[in-house]
């Protein structure tokens, strides 16, 4: 799923865990620049009980990372 937030592309991929069933999440935020187009990942080490919850925490996860809100990750693209 990708999201337009700013300048930036958020795109989340989702997947279900096998034998428990949770949700794992990750989400790279993408920018083109006059470099290119450039990219960094940020990998979520919560479990969630539905794709939804994940792909919400992703988006907000990206957006505070932006928003440079996010106390220990930074964007550094």
């Amino acid at each position: 799923m990708t999201t337009r937030y700013k300048d930036y592309d958020l795109d989340t991929s989702t997947s279900q865990s096998d034998g428990s069933g949770d949700w794992m999440t990750s989400i790279h935020i993408n920018k083109l620049s006059s470099d290119g187009y450039q990219t960094q990942p940020f990998y979520c080490k919560d479990a969630f009980k539905t794709k939804e919850e994940a792909d919400d925490y992703s988006i907000n996860l990206g957006k505070q990372i932006i928003d440079g809100k996010h106390p220990t990750l930074k964007l550094n693209i």
